[in-house]
């Protein structure tokens, strides 16, 4: 397996080929994989080292891309060869220095040491060392520079941070496939087994300040004195507004201690919602610069680590990275792209680390540098092992940091990511789904500061500012780099093993479990290595948590995933990519205004958060989650100012302590999915309610799903130690009045509890069922003496009997007796109010009414919560009025549902910013009055009442 390259190409590619089939890695490509490719002689040099220190121990290290690379740089299209020494001194050359349009070869055991060139390089391949003057202003104008395996490149050291460096990707027209089909040039790419090390002068990356800045100030107080800051620096403030970008950039003028004075005064206040809550300045100058020339999308450089010797402190990445993340990508490993679309393939990014193994040698480091303006991702760990801190992202479209495909292993501490604008989509929106055309895995995409497809990384003391959505992102089912069988990507979770059994901590069961298949398990099931003191403001959502641990529910609390320290506050909205506003719970608790929000997911414990909401009218939830989760804890957390604090898990022990003050402390929804195969909800509260809100424990019942939900006697509610009944177990209560409310659930579910036939539960009442059929919502019916008004007796307390909520009346509160109660077979919120021009629709939305017929200015109307938009489902709210009234509903002009057929047409409309909405009237006796549901829109109808 020797030999000699003798009579081979210049390359020696036939001869690489033979030494990868002799070692059964053909298929991972050419040598081009291997570090000694650079060797002065051609010969294979450092090869055989990298390949058993590293590929033969890392299945996931493919030298596909290394092989493309190479092909960029072959050495029979060599102008200029380097003989080491200085790159102006003309000896260094031969015949003459490099010019336009050269391509320029260090080889091996060669260094060559740069100050300044004002040629335009094509490429420079580096077999030997490349370094700079670290004391001068070093530039570099190039194209494409690989850095080889024997190659190393220094743009300063430790001993001698560079100065002023830049190097620059040049823009030589739009890239040719025909010379690079992969479109992987044009950047810096570094080869398996390549040593980098850059060095710039270290900066304090963000600093809190010691007071908030308002509009006018100059100078700025630090709570620490910065390191390297300097006159002529840049900083940025982030803006503290969820819905508006008041990022300020300023230069530095003078830094006297912990005062820093800039060169023009700011425009905004930067002022937290309390004092106690921080406001940040962060730097973005660096001495060492990777820039693009150009920053149009197509034709910016990248940056490609294939190496595993790599340190990079203090540089900055200005305008790089290719991959488009407003649109899906073209070559997905899963999923077919869509037709006719322009190139757009993954893994060009602005600092990105590609398949070096996450569990060989020493972590990657990159560390004090700045990522600035990128069209998709930022800093990236693909199968890597990376220590990403006191890094600063920057305007990056995407997401700021990723861990990308689950694998991955390292860390992000005390991270920055400042703005980015994102898809508008939501981080569902283009999972791969069998059958779904233009479905692929392709994430990452919504305006997201942290994206962790795996949970192996430690992410600690991490800020996440001015994103459309999500600052922080958990999608933990794994992204496969190769095709796989559509059932290992199916469900919620997947059944791709991918996860090293050797990196799994204290989940001793996960080790000994049926899931371990050839020492690996899928990253779905594994805990988070660590989540702790991260913090998000400014935001359209603070955390999302999905595929996680779903359906691997279990009571042993040291193996919960812990979201320990997490603060987050100005929590905005979310607009779609067609600037459609999703309110919290629209796409399964995907919207915008949710602080937390745990979705298919179980064993999450949310410990010593503090939730504050941010201004407007729709506040949203402070710790949310979607159908599915189980055992999601809520332990010693402060949440105030959202319209729900928390909102209870479905499923499994979800108990809530700590601090609340929200206008619903607590929202708890029964009846909800069957529960026959997942633990049964049981909600324990035991907090120290604020005087901010209305309602500390709001309890509702879901009808539209499933009747073992509905009717199982299994878990519970209490209040400080007391059982609380729902309202909906009240023994006059009718669960199914019609047969048509009865066809909106799922019947077969009842089997498991009765054989009784379900037509028989319509019209009859709580009690009535439980006496005939021992059937109850929520498994019993509501004792006499437990009364309607939460009065504590025999150890129950009747639990939200009121269940909607009211606005503040002016004056007389006779409307709103007039309509005691909404409550949604749906068990989502309503709230009471007086119907009048400037009221909102919804409970979340911000759609309001325009014009308004005189005659009903001033009616208590109910304001529902606003329904899911995608999903099709027969909602209907129930009203109790005290008296003989005349009910009316406004609803979409252009539609007449037939629930409303017999109702009369006033001919009325009620004009709203979300269009005309015609108004239907019906006379009703006191009692309760059943309004159909709106299955072909999400424009929720408008309810009010008139006494007759």
């Amino acid at each position: 397996m020797t030999g000699t390259h003798s009579g081979q190409e210049e390359d020696g590619e036939t001869d690489r080929r033979t030494l990868l089939k002799g070692i059964a890695l053909g298929s991972l490509g050419t040598a081009g994989i291997f570090g000694g490719l650079g060797a002065a002689d051609g010969t294979v040099g450092g090869a055989v080292d990298d390949v058993a220190g590293g590929l033969l121990g890392d299945d996931s290290h493919d030298g596909h891309d290394s092989h493309h690379v190479l092909a960029l740089v072959p050495r029979d299209a060599v102008t200029h060869t380097a003989s080491g020494g200085q790159w102006a001194d003309a000896t260094t050359w031969g015949d003459e220095t490099p010019t336009d349009g050269a391509r320029v070869h260090v080889p091996a055991e060669t260094t060559l040491t740069l100050t300044s060139t004002t040629a335009r390089l094509q490429t420079l391949r580096v077999d030997g060392t490349l370094r700079v003057d670290p004391e001068t202003a070093a530039r570099l104008l190039v194209e494409t520079l690989v850095v080889t395996g024997s190659g190393r490149l220094e743009l300063g050291s430790e001993e001698t941070p560079a100065q002023d460096t830049v190097v620059t990707f040049l823009d030589s027209g739009a890239i040719d496939e025909s010379d690079d089909p992969e479109r992987i040039g044009r950047g810096l790419l570094t080869l398996p087994g390549a040593t980098v090390r850059v060095r710039g002068v270290e900066k304090t990356s963000f600093l809190e300040l010691a007071s908030a800045p308002t509009s006018g100030d100059d100078e700025l107080r630090l709570a620490a004195e910065p390191t390297g800051w300097t006159a002529g620096d840049t900083v940025v403030l982030p803006g503290l507004s969820p819905d508006r970008d008041e990022d300020e950039e300023r230069e530095v003028v003078a830094v006297d201690g912990t005062s820093v004075r800039l060169d023009e005064p700011l425009e905004y206040d930067h002022i937290p919602p309390k004092s106690s809550l921080p406001s940040y300045v962060v730097s973005l100058s660096r001495t060492v610069r990777l820039a693009s020339e150009n920053d149009r999308t197509k034709r910016r450089g990248h940056v490609m680590f294939m190496s595993r010797d790599v340190d990079v402190v203090g540089a900055e990445f200005s305008d790089l990275g290719r991959t488009d993340k407003s649109r899906p990508v073209t070559d997905p490993a899963n999923g077919v792209p869509p037709k006719d679309a322009e190139s757009n393939p993954q893994a060009r990014y602005a600092c990105h680390f590609h398949r070096t193994g996450p569990t060989v040698g020493d972590p990657r480091v990159v560390r004090d540098c700045v990522v600035r303006g990128s069209p998709g991702w930022g800093y990236v760990n693909h199968d890597s092992h990376v220590r990403f801190e006191d890094n600063v992202s920057y305007q990056v479209f995407g997401a700021g940091f990723v861990a990308e495909i689950g694998t991955e292993a390292g860390t992000f501490k005390r991270n920055f990511a400042l703005r980015s604008h994102g898809s508008g989509s939501v981080p569902d929106g283009r999972q791969f789904r069998e059958g779904d055309e233009g479905a692929i895995d392709d994430f990452g995409h919504g305006g997201y500061g942290f994206w962790f497809q795996g949970p192996g990384v430690a992410v600690e003391g991490n800020v996440a500012a001015g994103h459309r959505h999500h600052g922080f992102v958990y999608w933990t089912r794994a992204k496969p780099d190769r095709e796989v069988p559509p059932g290992e990507l199916g469900g919620v979770t997947g059944e791709l093993a991918n996860f090293p059994v050797e990196r799994i901590e204290n989940q001793p069961d996960l080790v000994d479990s049926d899931e371990v298949d050839d020492g690996m398990v899928p990253s779905s099931l594994v805990k988070f290595r660590s989540f702790r003191d991260n913090t998000v403001f400014a935001s359209g959502g603070g955390l999302d948590i999905s595929r996680h641990r779903f359906g691997a529910h279990h009571d042993r609390l040291d193996e919960y995933s812990v979201v320990d320290g997490f603060l987050a506050f100005n929590i905005g909205r979310h607009y779609s990519q067609w600037d459609h506003l999703r309110v919290p719970n629209s796409r399964g608790a995907q919207g915008g205004y949710n602080g937390v929000s745990v979705r298919y997911s179980a064993n999450v414990r949310i410990r010593d958060a503090h939730l504050v909401a941010g201004d407007g009218a729709g506040r949203g939830v402070g710790i949310n989650r979607n159908h599915a989760p189980s055992n999601v804890r809520v332990e010693d957390s402060t949440v105030e100012g959202f319209t729900v604090g928390v909102r209870a898990a479905p499923r499994g022990e979800s108990p809530v302590t700590g601090v609340l003050d929200n206008e619903v402390d607590v929202q708890v929804i029964g009846g909800t999915t069957d529960r026959r195969w997942t633990p049964a909800q049981q909600v324990d509260v035991e907090a120290e309610f604020g005087e901010g809100g209305r309602t500390n424990l709001y309890l509702s019942a879901e009808f539209d799903d499933d009747l073992y939900g509905l009717f199982s006697p299994e878990g519970g509610v209490t209040l400080n130690g007391e059982g609380v009944y729902f309202a909906e177990q009240a023994a006059d209560y009718v669960p199914f009045p019609t047969r048509a409310d009865l066809d909106a659930t799922e019947k077969d579910s009842l089997s498991a509890l009765t054989d009784v036939a379900p037509r028989k539960l319509v019209g009859k009442s709580n009690a009535e069922l439980y006496e005939e059929y021992g059937l109850a919502v929520e498994g019993s019916v509501l004792p006499e003496s437990a009364g309607t008004d939460a009065a504590v007796e025999g150890g129950y307390v009747a639990g939200a009997a009121d269940g909607s909520r009211r606005t503040e009346w002016p004056g007389s509160d006779t409307g709103s007796a007039l309509l005691a109660q909404a409550r949604s077979t749906e068990g989502s919120l309503s709230e009471v109010g007086r119907l009048r021009q400037g009221e909102r629709l919804t409970v979340y939305g911000e759609d309001t009414v325009q014009t308004l017929p005189g005659k009903y200015a001033g009616l208590a109307y109910v304001r529902p919560e606003e329904e899911d938009a995608d999903a099709e489902r027969p909602t209907a709210l129930q009203l109790s009025v005290t008296a003989p009234a005349t009910v009316y509903v406004a609803y979409d002009a252009e539609t007449r549902p037939d629930w409303l057929s017999s109702w009369r047409d006033t001919g009325d409309t009620v004009g709203t910013t979300d269009g005309k909405r015609r108004v239907y009237a019906r006379e009703v006796d006191a009692g309760t009055v059943r309004l159909g549901g709106c299955p072909d829109t999400h424009r929720m109808y408008t309810p009010f009442v008139e006494g007759r």
